[in-house]
C-alpha cells in the first residue's frame, strides 16, 4: 500500500510540474515575474480505495483536469509547447525556431526542460544566429567572451540582473544590465590614485558612468582592477609592461567599439518601434473618424480638432488626445462597438458646445 501511495504522489507532482513549466512563458511576457507553486501531496487517507471506472457514453461527463490555483486565470491551453517538443519531429521544431527572434527563443527556453536542453546546447548556435539575423537592422555578432544565448539575454531582457527591476541601461564593460541602485552597491567608485600612473595614461580599466542627479561618477569592478594591477606589477622589464599595456588597450578598444554599435542598434530599434506605434495611432484615429462619419458625428470631431488646442499652447487637440483615440491599437468592429457610446458622450459634451459658441 505504501509503495502504491508513493507512486501516486510522484505522478501527481510530475503532472503539476508539467503545468508549471508550460505556463512560465506567460509570466515572462508580462513582466518577468518569478512565481513558484508548492507541490501537492496525497496522503494515505486521500488515496482512492478502488480503481475508478472508465466513463461510458451513458455515464456522466468526465471531470475536467484541476488547474493549479495560481494559473486558473491564465488564458490558453496548458502544455502545448511541451507537446510541440514531444510530438513534432525535432527537425520541424528546429526549422520553426529559425523563424523566431532571440527574445522568443529566450522565453521558449524557460517553458520546459526539454526545450531548454535543446536551445542551450552548443549545437543550437546556428538557430540563435538565424534568429538574430531575423531582426531589423544589422545587430553585431556577439563578442568573443559571450555565446549567442548570453548575448541575447543582455540585449533583450529589460531587467536588472540583480533585483529584476525593469531597466534599459546596459553596462557593456561588466556584461550585465543593472539599475543605478544596484550598480552603486556592487561596484566601486573609480579612484585613479589606487592604480599605477600607466593605467591612467593608457585608460585600460573598464569603467561605466552613473548620473546620480547631482554629479556623474565613474565606477569599475574592483576585483578586476586588482587583478590587472597585480599582473602589471609582476612584470619586471619595461618591454614586457609596454607589450601588456598595448594588449589591454586593444582589448578595451574592441569592447568599446562593439558596445557602441550595440547601443546604436538599440536606439534604432526603439526609434523604429516608436514610429510603428505612431503610425498605428494615426490609422486608428482615421478609422474612428470614418466610423463617426457613418453615424453622423464626424463634424463634431472636426470642430474639436480645429480649435482650441489641448493642452493650451500645444499643437494637439482634445479629440486626438482622447484616451480612446490615441491608443496604439488597431480598431476592430468589436473595439468600435465598445467605444462608440463613450465617443458620442464626449462629442456632445460642453466642450463641443463652447467651441461652437
Amino acid at each position: 500500500m505504501a509503495r502504491r501511495s508513493a507512486r501516486i504522489q510522484e505522478k501527481q507532482a510530475e503532472n503539476l510540474s508539467h503545468d508549471v513549466n508550460a505556463i512560465q512563458i506567460s509570466f515572462a511576457e508580462v513582466g518577468h515575474e518569478k512565481r513558484e507553486v508548492e507541490d501537492q501531496e496525497l496522503s494515505e487517507d486521500d488515496r482512492p480505495r478502488k480503481r475508478a471506472k472508465r466513463p461510458t457514453e451513458g455515464s456522466q461527463k468526465r471531470k475536467k483536469r484541476v488547474v493549479p490555483k495560481p494559473f486558473r486565470k491564465v488564458r490558453g491551453r496548458l502544455g502545448l509547447l511541451e507537446r510541440l517538443v514531444k510530438d513534432v519531429p525535432l527537425e520541424v521544431s528546429l526549422e520553426i525556431f529559425c523563424y523566431l527572434e532571440p527574445r522568443d527563443l529566450l522565453r521558449l527556453s524557460r517553458t520546459s526542460h526539454e526545450l531548454r536542453n535543446i536551445l542551450m546546447s552548443k549545437s543550437s548556435e546556428d538557430i540563435w544566429r538565424a534568429a538574430r539575423q531575423n531582426l531589423r537592422g544589422e545587430l553585431q555578432p556577439p563578442p568573443p567572451d559571450l555565446n549567442e544565448p548570453q548575448y541575447a539575454y543582455i540585449m533583450f531582457e529589460p531587467f536588472c540582473h540583480v533585483c529584476d527591476r525593469r531597466v534599459e541601461n546596459v553596462f557593456w564593460s561588466f556584461r550585465m544590465r543593472c539599475c543605478k541602485e544596484c550598480a552603486l552597491d556592487l561596484f566601486a567608485i573609480y579612484d585613479p590614485t589606487d592604480y599605477p600612473e600607466e593605467f591612467q595614461a593608457s585608460n585600460i580599466l573598464l569603467r561605466e558612468r552613473i548620473d546620480t542627479g547631482d554629479r556623474i561618477i565613474s565606477i569599475h569592478h574592483g576585483e578586476t582592477g586588482a587583478r590587472l594591477k597585480a599582473q602589471f606589477q609582476a612584470l619586471q622589464s619595461t618591454e614586457e609592461r609596454d607589450s601588456w599595456l598595448n594588449q589591454k588597450v586593444e582589448e578595451r578598444k574592441q569592447l568599446y567599439n562593439h558596445a557602441l554599435r550595440c547601443t546604436r542598434w538599440s536606439s534604432f530599434r526603439i526609434l523604429a518601434r516608436m514610429r510603428e506605434l505612431d503610425e498605428i495611432r494615426k490609422q486608428r484615429k482615421e478609422d474612428i473618424l470614418v466610423r463617426l462619419d457613418k453615424i453622423g458625428w464626424r463634424e463634431e470631431a472636426q470642430i474639436i480638432m480645429a480649435k482650441p488646442r489641448y493642452p493650451p499652447g500645444s499643437r494637439r487637440n482634445a479629440f486626438s488626445q482622447h484616451k480612446l483615440v490615441k491608443q496604439s491599437k488597431k480598431l476592430t468592429d468589436y473595439g468600435w462597438n465598445a467605444i462608440k457610446n463613450e465617443m458620442k458622450v464626449f462629442l456632445s459634451s460642453p466642450l463641443k458646445t463652447n467651441i461652437k459658441s
